[in-house]
């Protein structure tokens, strides 16, 4: 590719700061995000019937959570998220 298939103009100024535009660094606990990676793991590599008999045990746990009284509270969407 040649330098004129580019749509800039290299004297041109950046819109914004690069500092300003990129995401916040979160700092994340590497043993949680070790945890978290494993669980991935773990979940992709179920059968098709553990993953149905996991989905109905948490079912029947959520039914006998709201029978005894428990209540679910949905939370708004963040708007300010973003969409994955």
């Amino acid at each position: 590719m040649a330098d004129s298939d580019y749509d800039y103009d290299e004297n041109e100024e950046p819109a914004e700061d690069e500092a300003e535009s990129a995401e916040p660094e979160v700092e994340v606990d590497p043993a949680v995000a070790a945890k978290a990676r494993s669980e991935v793991a773990e979940a992709e590599s179920l059968s098709p019937s553990a993953k149905e008999n996991l989905r109905r045990q948490l079912e029947e746990e959520m039914e006998r959570f709201l029978a005894s009284g428990g209540r679910i509270k949905e939370v708004p969407p963040d708007p300010d998220a973003n969409p994955a």
